[in-house]
C-alpha cells in the first residue's frame, strides 16, 4: 500500500522532548505502511540529530536538516520532501494521541475536495494546566488555544488553519503556494491560509485528531513569544495591503496602544510577576483560589501579552523603512545598478 499521510515534524533544540513525541507516533493506530514521518531539524545545536537517528529503525522516519532557516522554511522542506497525499503538520512539543493520523486521514476521506483542510484539537498536559500562565493562555485569554466556540465537524475559515494542528492535501500547496519564508516564527500558517482562501480553503474541525502539549511556558517566555508574534503580524499586514488583514493583525490598535501605554510596559511586567508569585504561593500552600486576585492576574496577563505584541508591531514598523532600503539596495546590486 502506498503512503497516504506524511507527518511533518519540524524541530529545533527539543532533544529532551523528542523521545515522547516520537514514542507517541510509534503508537499510532494507522498502519505504518500508510504513513511516514518527515522530520526537519532546523539547525539544532543540542542532541536532536542523535535522537532522531536513534528512532530511524523504529519508525518510518526520514530526516532532513537546515541551517536554522526558520519555521516556514522548515515546513516547506517537509512539504517538498513528503510523498503522501495528505500532509499533517506537527509541533515538537506535542504528543499525539493514538488516533491522530487516522483521524486526520478520515477527515480528508470524508472531505475529498482539495480545498478542505482539517484542524485537530490540542490540550495542555495535566501537570501544567494549573500553572497561572498556562491556565490563562489555554483557558481564559486563549492566546495559545481557542477551541471553546468550535463544534466537531464545523466548517471554519482560513484563520483556523493553525500550524502544528492542521493537515491538508499536499496538492493544494503544490498548486497554490507554500509558507512564506519571511516568517521564522508566527503568522506563517494564517498568512498561507489567507492566500489559500482565494482558492477555496475551508477548515473542518476534528477534535479526535488530538495532541497534548508537554511543555510549559513561563511568563517572560510568553511575553517573548507574543513580541515575536507582533513582529510577524506587522510583516503579514505589510505583505498584503488589505484592510481585513490589517484588522486581523491589530496593527492600528497595537500602534495606538504602544504610543499610549508603552512607557508603562516594563513596570507592568514587574507588577504582573509579583501577582503571579502571590497566586503561585497560595497554590503551594493549598489555599483556596481568591477570585479577585485571580481576575486581577488574568487582566494583568492579558495586558502584558497584548503590549508585548504591540511592542513587536511598533518595533517592526520602526525598522520597516530600513528594511525597504536594504531591499532596494539588494535589487540594485542584483541588476548591476
Amino acid at each position: 500500500m502506498s503512503i497516504e499521510v506524511s507527518a511533518i515534524l519540524t524541530t529545533h533544540n527539543r532533544a529532551h522532548l523528542l523521545p515522547a513525541v516520537l514514542g507517541a507516533l510509534e503508537r499510532q493506530s494507522l498502519p505504518r505502511d500508510r504513513f511516514e514521518i518527515v522530520a526537519i531539524d532546523d539547525g539544532s545545536t543540542d542532541a536532536t540529530p542523535a535522537v532522531l537517528a536513534a528512532w530511524q529503525d523504529r519508525l518510518p522516519l526520514r530526516i532532513f536538516r537546515l541551517n536554522h532557516a526558520g519555521l516556514a522554511a522548515a515546513k516547506n522542506l517537509g512539504v517538498f520532501s513528503a510523498t503522501g497525499r495528505i500532509v499533517v503538520f506537527l509541533d515538537d512539543d506535542d504528543v499525539a494521541g493514538p488516533e491522530l493520523l487516522a483521524a486526520h486521514l478520515a477527515g480528508h476521506i470524508a472531505n475529498p475536495d482539495p480545498s478542505f483542510a482539517v484542524l485537530g484539537y490540542t490540550d495542555i498536559a495535566a501537570e501544567f494546566e494549573h500553572l497561572p500562565v498556562m491556565r490563562h493562555v489555554t483557558k481564559v485569554g486563549c492566546q495559545l488555544f481557542s477551541y471553546g466556540w468550535m463544534k466537531p465537524g464545523q466548517v471554519l475559515d482560513h484563520t483556523a488553519f493553525w500550524g502544528g494542528r492542521s493537515s491538508c492535501k499536499r496538492s493544494l500547496l503544490v498548486r497554490h503556494g507554500v509558507f512564506h519564508p519571511d516568517f521564522t516564527f508566527g503568522c506563517e500558517d494564517i498568512e498561507l491560509g489567507w492566500r489559500l482562501a482565494a482558492h477555496g480553503l475551508k477548515v473542518i474541525y476534528e477534535p479526535r485528531a488530538h495532541t497534548t502539549m508537554i511543555r510549559a511556558l513561563g511568563f517572560r517566555d510568553f511575553c517573548r513569544r507574543s513580541y515575536r508574534q507582533g513582529r510577524s503580524q506587522y510583516r503579514f499586514a505589510e505583505l498584503h495591503a488589505d484592510p481585513a488583514v490589517r484588522r486581523y493583525c491589530e496593527i492600528d490598535e497595537a500602534m495606538a496602544a504602544w504610543q499610549d501605554r508603552g512607557l508603562r510596559y516594563a513596570p507592568h511586567l514587574r507588577w504582573t510577576e509579583k501577582l503571579e508569585r502571590l497566586v503561585t504561593a497560595r497554590q503551594g500552600a493549598a489555599r483556596p483560589p481568591h477570585a479577585l486576585l485571580q481576575d486581577t492576574l488574568d487582566g494583568a496577563f492579558r495586558e502584558a501579552f497584548f503590549l508585548s505584541r504591540a511592542k513587536g508591531v511598533a518595533d517592526a514598523a520602526a525598522l520597516a523603512p530600513l528594511s525597504h532600503s536594504r531591499r532596494r539596495a539588494d535589487e540594485g546590486h542584483e541588476f548591476g545598478i
